[in-house]
């Protein structure tokens, strides 16, 4: 079985995902507290996660230089919201995160399910220098998005979930022996081999970045930049040379959200990331919030509370803190208290 991890906390699962090489970082978008699953498992040359979380988030930072991404949108049973990379909606038949230049820039629904894949270049030179022909080094990893058909996402949809299952699944076919990883790791790569170059023959005429993404960037850069600088709707505006409606549609299509109410939440997780970190003592509350624009402390503290799913107080007193995060990183599944808000 490949080890579980659960998390309840937007650091702890930040912290779950640098381990395994991806150097992110997480904004919880919706209120309440998060939970998930995350599953790491490594076969021979492929390495795979599998994400479930139950709050949306968005996602960024860059990719390991040496390995190589295949991402894969797993929607639950009925459907859902689809997921969205620079601003493209991500359907279950898209293969993304391909492109290496690409930072990682990912908005998520509630109830996602996501499946990661990572192999280095060699490995896909090595499989495909036998199998004739094929530029699969380089050519699939020029752009960051590429469709595939019902019949091969499926099958690596299945495969994915054989490999990758929950504690509460049943898997539709036998797990695979953990004493064969190299046999696993065979079975799902020319699978996934097959899809990236049917992905090569379905793609199109490359289509130009969807409106607004590229002012919305720019706007999460300058703001990560100056991040306790006041922030106002026309100051945007100013900053990104456009108008309200312009930068409002933006921030609503890209982010499912205005741009103020998407900085407070980022202002939010910056006075958290204080309270983890401070020594017992150094901060007040109402010190640290009133830091970050928070001036109004009632205001403030419903706020945090509806977010993160408690009080700012019970963030101070350690519960979360950076030496609590780091358990539960082997095979077996710890909890963290939940305790009352």
């Amino acid at each position: 079985m490949a080890p579980l991890h659960r998390f309840e906390a937007v650091e702890q699962l930040e912290t779950q995902l640098q381990e395994a090489g991806l150097d992110v970082r997480l904004l919880q978008l919706s209120n309440g507290r998060l939970s998930g699953s995350l599953v790491i498992r490594r076969l021979g040359p492929l390495r795979l996660l599998r994400l479930q979380a139950n709050r949306c988030l968005h996602v960024a930072g860059s990719k390991p230089l040496d390995q190589r991404l295949v991402c894969l949108n797993l929607p639950p049973s009925g459907g859902g919201a689809p997921l969205r990379a620079h601003g493209t909606t991500i359907g279950p038949d898209v293969l993304f995160g391909l492109d290496p230049r690409a930072e990682v820039h990912l908005s998520t629904p509630e109830q996602m399910d996501l499946a990661v894949v990572m192999l280095t270049p060699s490995t896909l030179t090595r499989w495909s220098s036998g199998q004739g022909d094929r530029d699969l080094e380089a050519a699939p990893f020029r752009c960051n998005c590429l469709p595939i058909d019902v019949d091969s996402r499926t099958q690596l949809q299945r495969w994915l979930l054989k490999l990758l299952p929950l504690q509460a699944e049943t898997p539709s076919v036998p797990v695979v022996s953990p004493s064969a990883p190299e046999a696993a790791g065979g079975g799902l790569l020319p699978l996934l081999v097959d899809a990236l170059e049917q992905g090569l023959r379905l793609r199109g005429v490359t289509d130009s970045p969807p409106a607004r993404i590229q002012m919305v960037k720019q706007l999460q850069q300058w703001v990560e930049e100056h991040p306790l600088e006041p922030i106002s709707l026309d100051g945007l505006c100013r900053q990104a040379y456009v108008g309200r409606r312009s930068l409002i549609l933006g921030f609503k299509e890209h982010l499912g959200m205005g741009p103020m109410a998407y900085f407070k939440l980022q202002r939010l997780h910056g006075v958290r990331r204080g309270l983890l970190e401070a020594a017992p003592g150094a901060v007040t509350i109402s010190g640290l919030a009133a830091s970050w624009g928070f001036l109004n402390p009632g205001h403030f503290a419903r706020d945090y509370r509806r977010l993160f799913g408690e009080l700012p107080s019970a963030t101070l007193s350690g519960r979360f803190s950076p030496a609590v995060l780091a358990r539960g990183h082997g095979t077996a599944v710890d909890r963290l208290p939940l305790g009352s808000c």
